[in-house]
């Protein structure tokens, strides 16, 4: 916090409905988030990769979960979960958002749709895939790919047990990323969802590895709720996404002789 005579999310809030718990989701929210810029985020306790359980505990309450984050004055909806909406299909990550917004009157986006703009707006079409998901689960989000119109020309799946998430090293997700993108020599950037684990952390080690970029989930969801919300800060040190927010204000301050803004943890 950065001036004591501020309030806490005095510049905005960001609403978080988390499927399962917020450990690596708020780590990565405080090293990304600019100064004035705070989270107010509600779990729905999902136990394990399941349809079942996606249904009854992320999709049923979903109204009533959003109602409440607005309750508490957030500025916009971060719904996180990427399953939750690719074993839906095509077509729910709008009807998802669209429920949210009909509810609470606010902005909103869900991991897939979040994903999807930050993969377009970074260039790729032609995308590699690495998942922590059960086979179904990552075969649901490449169906889901294919079908808003990307290419998936590699795919791997680390198979991670659910609520040893946490435990994947950064190191250990990179040098997977490695072994899949030095398989496929056609593809443009990569993509590693899911905001329960590492991903974060192990973009920049994959970037300046391979010279691709890469979007991960909890990238893709911070990105897309910074540009809603005009956040436009320089955000250095995270991967090439997450400097990307700060371009247009780069340029502007160049054009202008200024300095440009840093983001919390940025650096000139």
């Amino acid at each position: 916090m950065g001036n004591a005579d501020r309030p806490f999310g005095w510049r905005k809030r960001i609403g978080i409905l988390s499927p399962t718990v917020i450990e690596t989701a708020a780590y990565d929210f405080h090293r990304l988030a600019p100064d004035g810029v705070s989270m107010c985020a509600i779990t729905s306790n999902v136990e394990h990769w399941s349809k079942e359980n996606f249904q009854r505990d992320v999709i049923d309450p979903l109204i009533g979960a959003a109602k409440y984050l607005a309750s508490r004055h957030v500025d916009y909806i971060m719904h996180c979960g990427m399953p939750v909406v690719t074993t839906r299909g095509k077509g729910f990550e709008e009807e998802i958002v669209r429920i949210i917004t009909d509810a609470t009157g606010l902005p909103a986006s869900t991991s897939i749709r979040s994903a999807i703009r930050a993969l377009a707006h970074l260039g790729i079409r032609n995308v590699a895939v690495l998942s922590p998901y059960p086979q179904e689960l990552h075969r649901s989000a490449l169906a889901f790919l294919e079908a808003s119109g990307f290419k998936v020309v590699a795919d791997h799946t680390m198979d991670v047990v659910f609520k040893r998430l946490q435990d994947v090293a950064p190191a250990q997700i990179a040098a997977a990323a490695g072994r899949l993108l030095a398989s496929a020599a056609s593809t443009e950037g990569l993509y590693v969802p899911c905001n329960q684990w590492s991903a974060a952390d192990a973009a920049p080690l994959i970037e300046n590895e391979c010279g691709l970029p890469v979007v991960t989930g909890s990238h893709a969801d911070h990105w897309e709720a910074f540009r809603t919300l005009g956040i436009d800060d320089r955000i250095d040190g995270h991967g090439r996404l997450m400097a990307s927010l700060g371009e247009a204000a780069g340029e502007a301050g160049a054009a202008g002789d200024e300095e440009p803004r840093l983001g919390r943890h940025g650096a000139a």
